[in-house]
């Protein structure tokens, strides 16, 4: 009978302690960057690199010695930081011409489907050229948008801010000029860093939020793209978008501008008159639009901009619906929902926390956090976190982001709910390796998280 008591106890103490059991996803492995260095565009400044192929330095030094009339040339290059491991595909587009564009959007039309892309915008040396610079951050969607351009022979694209330039790179034997042949070469050199980028491990990269975040604090917006099935009108039949982009824009004109203006005014965007011009006006008028709409802002007014603007706007799309959080030993509910190996992490708005010896690296793992006690909870005391690779464990510092992701904390106040992230300093030589498990712990109770995809 006491045998019995003893194992029934015995028991019941693991199913108190152990909550659940769940499995986590690596969501970006240790990145190896010494088969990116042996390109000659390599460059590496404060822990943050840039690399483009070999064919792209080809292009831009033909570019340089070009002299006179507009010509424009895009690649893909591949920037990152070593030390948080994150990993950002750009699609860089180079301008050339007697008048500035100040391009801050950017439209490409490929197999019948446009694709709009806001863009950064810097001026840069190239030669004894001043050029115009704009860079689209990919997102993984705009990633598979880009592979389409693999073997592609033709592509359209335009340049849009204070002016437009559309150019179409076409893969041809022979050119009739230079700047046809610079602008062509654009579809050569994306096989090379698509590539590099399939053997970063892209395919299951799951960070691209925290690439959000960087291109946030770097340029002041996060990586937008939109899309459009071309070869159908808008439901406003009056204007017609019969161009290759089925898009109005700056320095066009006409009929479908003015049509377009009256929208604009009888929506309130727009005073003064219709005048069929596409000025600054009309390109402020528009981007007001879209950004009270919940669109792009840019000054592109296309089908769905006309849409909603005559009130036939498609219903909003459903916003996917977050994993619930799992109550922890009645002082809170948490999850957490992947890890990685990374030398440091940062807040949104840029507070690292970094392993503190060369020869270590971080384990990382990332998740929400919600106070549901009346005082503050307090990490290590209330809640706490133990890292296990086989029969080995390691500590683990467990810090919630606080101040609009200004910083990290150890404590969270009553029903507050946050960012919560638990690391681990582990040697480097094994990151990666091995069966990992995650516990996370309070109130007696506890939620093991096992680490897929180790090697």
């Amino acid at each position: 009978m006491t045998k019995k008591l003893i194992s029934l106890l015995f028991a019941f103490a693991l199913l108190f302690s152990a909550a659940c059991a769940e499995t986590m996803d690596l969501a970006a492995r240790p990145a190896d960057l010494k088969p990116l260095e042996r390109y000659a565009a390599w460059q590496e400044a404060d822990g943050m690199w840039r690399v483009y192929s070999n064919e792209t330095a080809a292009a831009l030094s033909q570019m340089s010695a070009e002299a006179g009339g507009s010509v424009a040339y895009f690649y893909l290059e591949l920037s990152g930081e070593r030390a948080t491991g994150l990993i950002q595909p750009e699609l860089v587009f180079c301008y050339a011409g007697t008048r500035a564009l100040n391009a801050d959007a950017v439209s490409l039309v490929i197999d019948q489907t446009r694709y709009d892309f806001r863009t950064s915008h810097e001026t840069a040396a190239l030669g004894r050229m001043t050029i115009e610079v704009m860079r689209v951050p990919l997102t993984a969607e705009g990633l598979g948008a880009l592979r389409l351009l693999t073997g592609a022979q033709k592509v359209i694209v335009r340049l849009i801010g204070d002016g437009s330039y559309a150019f179409t790179p076409e893969l041809r034997d022979t050119y009739a000029s230079t700047r046809a042949q610079i602008e062509g070469s654009s579809l050569k050199g994306f096989s090379a860093m698509l590539s590099e980028l399939d053997a970063l491990g892209v395919e299951d990269y799951a960070l691209w939020d925290l690439n959000a975040a960087r291109w946030q604090r770097l340029y002041g917006f996060e990586p937008q793209m939109e899309t459009c099935a071309l070869g159908r009108e808008s439901a406003d039949a009056e204007i017609s978008l019969k161009n290759d982009f089925e898009i109005l824009c700056h320095e066009d004109n006409g009929q479908n501008v003015r049509l377009l203006q009256e929208l604009l005014m009888k929506a309130g965007y727009m005073q003064g008159r219709a005048d069929g011009s596409f000025g600054d006006g009309t390109d402020r008028a528009v981007r007001a639009a879209r950004r009270y709409i919940g669109m792009m802002e840019c000054g592109i007014a296309d089908r769905a901009l006309i849409d909603a603007l005559s009130g036939n706007a498609p219903a909003p799309a459903e916003v996917p619906v977050e994993a619930a959080l799992t109550p922890i030993g009645g002082v809170c509910e948490a999850r957490v929902n992947r890890c990685w190996f990374a030398d440091a992490f940062t807040s949104e708005k840029g507070d690292v926390r970094a392993a503190g010896n060369a020869d270590n690296t971080l384990f990382i793992a990332e998740g929400r956090v919600l106070n549901i006690v009346g005082e503050e909870l307090t990490f290590y005391r209330q809640l706490s976190a133990t890292l296990r690779c086989g029969d080995v464990s390691y500590p683990c510092v467990l810090v919630c982001e606080t101040d609009a992701g200004a910083r990290f904390d150890t404590f969270l106040l009553p029903l507050g709910e946050a960012r919560m992230v638990v690391f681990a300093e582990i040697p480097a030589r094994i990151a990666g390796t091995g069966d990992w498990t995650l516990s996370l712990s309070a109130g007696g109770e506890t939620i093991d998280y096992t680490i897929s995809g180790g090697r």
